[in-house]
């Protein structure tokens, strides 16, 4: 009798794709942070530099004697964590269409491959409706990254007022079956 392998090499590729993706956002989460910060906590310390980024800084020309404004964009944020999600994303997908279509694939590593392929696009489909509906409560920029137990709300705004927090955590119940302590909201300047 062939004993079958458990974990081959694409269900291995795929497991480290998934927690790439999981580590990038965590990074991304642990780095932006500092600026807004999670609701609830306290950022106010001493060592946080006044600066933040996107903030004006005025530059003399010493020959002119002229002030030119400088700033970095605000919106990059939002633009490269749409940009890294999707390329995560499009990659594990290419990945399970690769291990759907094997001819040498077992049925039931098609069939988890393609359950899969169908869960990431409703995920998809969820984050764009609760970006949605957090940019028409008010917000300029969202994005949502739902992940295997909880789900990060990312929105732009100075600090969020409690009845800000309730309009987000009302948008992903509405879209999502995540308790509100599975719910996590970041602020970013």
């Amino acid at each position: 009798m062939k004993k079958k392998k458990v974990f081959g090499k694409k269900q291995v590729l795929m497991a480290g794709l998934m927690l790439a993706l999981a580590g990038a956002v965590w990074l991304n989460m642990e780095y932006s942070s500092g600026a807004g910060g999670f609701v609830g906590t306290n950022n106010n310390t001493s060592s946080v530099s006044d600066k933040n980024l996107g903030d004006t800084q005025y530059v003399a020309n010493e020959t002119e004697q002229e002030v030119t404004e400088t700033a970095a964009p605000q919106a990059d944020y939002f633009t490269t964590a749409r940009s890294d999600r999707k390329k995560a994303r499009d990659e594990a997908l290419a990945l399970l269409k690769e291990t759907a279509n094997d001819v040498k694939a077992s049925e039931g590593d098609k069939a988890k491959a393609n359950e899969k392929i169908a869960e990431i696009a409703g995920e998809i489909e969820k984050e764009n409706a609760i970006e949605s509906l957090v940019k028409a409560k008010g917000f300029e920029e969202a994005v949502a990254v739902i992940g295997e137990d909880n789900i990060t709300v990312i929105v732009k705004s100075e600090e969020l007022l409690a009845s800000q927090t309730l309009q987000i955590q009302d948008a992903v119940t509405s879209q999502t079956d995540f308790s509100l302590e599975k719910i996590k909201i970041v602020a970013i300047k």
